[in-house]
């Protein structure tokens, strides 16, 4: 059988299963792609956050990488997940994640620099965007902003 697939939607697909897989949420690919793509009828509650992922990766490809627009995905990623009087908003709380083994596995960065750390981020986000960069450079500086959360200033 050959079914149609968009390259890009199938791998938008697959990293909304394994981001969602890694929060710990029991979806697995076969499901998602049959509903997405073959319009196989699922529970609402299996499928609900996994649909709100991939449109929140869908809204970032037709929006500008921004603190407002990050907000709207935030909206839209936890739309299933938050109270909305909590969507859309800077964590002013912890946040960690406990494994299987009632272990903390992974500390968010301390409440109290989250918001002056978004600042950094998207002025860094736009510098990049503003520079004059080829593919191969954009690639490289965009590692070192991730690896050093400080982007590497050309002269």
């Amino acid at each position: 059988m050959d079914i149609p697939v968009d390259y890009f939607q199938f791998y938008k697909s697959v990293s909304s299963v394994y981001s969602l897989k890694i929060e710990g949420e029991n979806i697995d690919f076969d499901s998602f792609f049959k509903h997405k793509f073959l319009n196989v009828k699922f529970m609402p509650d299996y499928i609900q956050k996994i649909d709100d992922l991939y449109e929140a990766y869908d809204f970032i490809n037709n929006h500008k990488l921004n603190l407002k627009n990050l907000q709207k995905i935030h909206s839209i990623l936890s739309e299933n997940l938050l109270p909305k009087s909590h969507q859309g908003l800077i964590r002013v709380n912890p946040m960690f994640v406990i494994n299987s083994d009632d272990k903390i596995e992974y500390v968010a960065a301390s409440p109290d620099i989250v918001k002056e750390e978004l600042k950094k981020i998207f002025r860094d986000i736009d510098l990049l965007i503003e520079a004059d960069l080829n593919d191969f450079e954009s690639l490289v500086h965009s590692s070192c902003f991730c690896q050093n959360s400080s982007f590497p200033r050309r002269k």
